[in-house]
């Protein structure tokens, strides 16, 4: 388990809770201010692992890179809240930008779901990134990734749930205006 907490998180490093033979470990990131990742956090294991990344701005820049991808089933990606900004226990960004070069995954790798991937602002969202919560390739369906913003949603990236022996996992858009 790694926490970095503080009014500004900045990482430009590598940050890994890896587990060779366990779940992914967990990764938290969180301001009071504003969040910025432009390196690499990965939480895999042999299931996923939990990355969170929040603060009242939340920004995953340059080719940042985070992975709570398992061999037996996908991990959990936060970044800037939780599934439809509900979460009480977890803080809401109120901006959030994911750069074009951004990669995050949540894939099950043999077996199992693929995992959840929440990018989420309660203002405004400007995702331009990458997302992948494949099922594995041997078993199990494609995982569950949102993407919005409560108010405005700019979307440019890509996202994929399939699964190669599995159902197609989802995809939610939610804002009240999507660009």
């Amino acid at each position: 388990r790694l926490g970095l907490f503080g009014s500004l998180v900045r990482n430009s490093g590598n940050v890994s809770a890896d587990s060779a033979t366990l779940q992914g470990g967990k990764i938290v990131f969180r301001s009071s201010q504003r969040t910025e990742i432009s390196g690499t956090a990965s939480a895999t294991g042999v299931r996923g692992g939990d990355i969170r990344i929040l603060g009242k701005q939340v920004a995953l820049t340059d080719s940042a890179n985070v992975d709570a991808s398992g061999v037996n089933g996908g991990g959990t990606v936060l970044v800037g809240g939780d599934a439809h900004g509900a979460n009480p226990a977890v803080q809401n960004a109120q901006q959030t930008f994911v750069s074009a070069n951004t990669r995050i995954k949540a894939d099950a790798l043999q077996n199992g779901a693929g995992g959840k991937v929440v990018v989420w602002a309660d203002g405004a969202t400007q995702f331009g990134g990458n997302i992948s919560a494949r099922g594995g390739a041997v078993s199990g369906n494609g995982g569950w990734v949102e993407v919005s913003g409560k108010q405005w949603l700019g979307y440019a990236g890509l996202v994929n749930t399939t699964a190669a022996n599995g159902v197609v996992g989802t995809l939610l858009l939610d804002p009240t205006d999507i660009t």
